[in-house]
């Protein structure tokens, strides 16, 4: 148990940045969707990701779209076991530049378009002080340990992993009339999960001061070496009485003989004491009682011994350094089709569904101390199917508004048995803007999101939580064909619990934060 425990390495964290949805997706797709969050009606250039057969609504001619967002995340997982060292684990994801591309050419109904988007990750986290499931193996040597005089223990963990899926998409759009248009595309994206990491120098805290917990066990076995020894040598010296004869002579007549001193007496008695046997009585132990004592006891010390030497050796293997270095990759393709409704030039309606992409996961490992990545070895790791809804009403010139509603169909997906433990995921988002001048629009946003994730899937190594994103920020027209955006977003996560994680390490509790600062910039040409 032990040393399956402690060779299981903070290795396997799925790093994604996804406000919600299928796990892996993210849905922050455009600096537009960062300061408004409803986007699934979108008839600006960011429609090649949320609505591509809205892109029939574009003017004539090549429009080109870049955005960059820095995004900040902040993971957070407390665990009950008793033993920890501490009781919370704080890891960071940091993505400095995460980046949106987007290209189209309109020619009257016809759109070709194309986007380059990071469809799933897109940084990387980092837990310097490791997990509570990586922890708390070495944590169990002290209540193990404790009749050893173990009182505490340290480590050398560090973890970081990252997780990018870039796609690259292409689509075609035609507006069949004024009202209604239609899209086909298609998504190729590549998958790059690395995880470097070790676990290393666990060692016990001990009155003689840090020890390795094996050496802890040698030493005891050293003592009842020693003590079998001393017990060997004691039946021994008792010898030259059953030589004698006096054998069967207690040791209280064998004194009132002068055979024997009490000093020597006492010597006995306390042997006895020392190799654990109780009981000694000078009226009625003779030698051959107490050789025979004495051979027993060498005997179990030195079974003692052995099986604490043992123990030793289990502990090394158990505890022995760990260190990975690997990298999963593999690719898929997503086909994509849309429809886009415009009603009384107010009313727009967009709609998309993902189809579900296959996606098989390759391990590229270097070194793998943990024999959790086989090199070449598979995982199946499906990009599961969505369906987008996007309405977008004109309330007053100056006012619009919008609401999305996206599902993703987890329950479908083929992730070797994960699958098992989640529902279909949801988010549900509106959003509105305000023109405060012909160049200038205000904008702001609310985003609800479930994972679908059960209590069974969370875990230290991956947990995907509810959330709630607050978005906000301004896009400004610099001239008729250039205009720049900006948004800001903020994602608090409800909180998430297992009370079964980890082979029964404890409960442990799930948070995380996230924040997002995001420019974009729309030529027309």
């Amino acid at each position: 148990m032990m040393s399956k425990l402690l060779r299981v390495l903070p290795l396997l964290l799925m790093i994604s940045m996804a406000f919600g949805g299928g796990m892996v997706e993210n849905t922050n797709q455009s600096a537009e969707q960062i300061r408004m969050m409803a986007r699934g009606a979108s008839t600006d250039l960011d429609a090649v990701f949320f609505n591509p057969a809205g892109l029939t609504k574009l003017d004539n001619g090549m429009h080109l779209y870049l955005s960059s967002q820095t995004i900040t995340q902040t993971r957070t997982i407390t665990s009950d076991v008793a033993s920890l060292n501490n009781d919370t684990f704080e890891g960071t994801t940091f993505a400095p530049v995460f980046p949106n591309f987007y290209f189209a050419y309109k020619m009257d109904k016809l759109v070709v378009a194309a986007g380059f988007v990071p469809i799933g990750g897109g940084g990387s986290a980092e837990f310097a002080d490791g997990l509570p499931l990586f922890e708390a193996p070495a944590s169990a040597l002290v209540p193990m340990m404790a009749a050893a005089g173990v009182t505490g223990y340290n480590l050398d963990v560090e973890f970081n992993g990252s997780s990018t899926y870039l796609g690259g998409q292409a689509s075609v759009s035609y507006a069949i009339n004024d009202m209604i248009s239609l899209s086909a595309g298609v998504r190729y994206f590549s998958a790059s999960n690395s995880y470097v990491g070790h676990l290393k120098d666990i060692k016990v805290e001990t009155a003689a001061g840090d020890m390795i917990p094996g050496d802890v066990m040698r030493g005891i076995a050293a003592q009842y070496t020693a003590g079998a020894t001393s017990a060997t040598g004691a039946a021994a010296s008792l010898q030259p009485f059953v030589d004698g004869g006096a054998g069967d002579v207690s040791f209280a007549n064998l004194l009132l003989a002068g055979q024997i001193d009490q000093a020597t007496i006492d010597a006995i008695s306390g042997g006895l004491t020392a190799s654990g046997v109780p009981g000694f009585d000078a009226n009625t132990w003779t030698p051959n009682i107490t050789q025979g004592a004495y051979t027993t006891a060498a005997a179990t010390m030195t079974g003692l011994a052995a099986g604490y030497t043992a123990q030793g050796l289990g502990l090394d293997v158990a505890t022995a350094d760990i260190e990975v270095d690997a990298v999963q990759t593999g690719s898929g393709f997503a086909p994509i089709v849309g429809l886009n409704i415009s009603l009384m030039d107010k009313l727009n309606i967009g709609l998309r569904y993902e189809m579900l992409a296959p996606l098989v996961l390759t391990n590229e490992t270097e070194v793998d101390g943990s024999g959790l990545f086989p090199d070449a070895a598979e995982t199946n790791a499906d990009m599961p199917a969505m369906m987008g809804v996007g309405l977008s009403y004109l309330v007053m010139p100056s006012l619009n508004i919008a609401f999305d509603y996206n599902m993703y169909f987890n329950e479908d997906a083929n992730w070797d048995g994960g699958e098992d433990f989640v529902e279909n995921g949801s988010e549900l988002a509106v959003g509105a803007e305000f023109a405060l001048s012909e160049s200038l629009l205000l904008s702001g946003g609310y985003l609800m999101a479930t994972s679908g994730a059960m209590d069974a899937y969370q875990s230290g190594l991956s947990y995907s939580l509810n959330s709630n994103t607050f978005g906000l920020g301004a896009k400004y027209a610099l001239n008729d064909q250039m205009a720049i955006s900006l948004g800001f977003s903020n994602t608090s996560y409800e909180e998430g619990q297992n009370t079964a994680v980890d082979a029964g390490l404890g409960n442990e509790t799930y948070m995380k934060t996230a924040t997002v600062i995001a420019f974009g910039l729309q030529k027309s040409f």
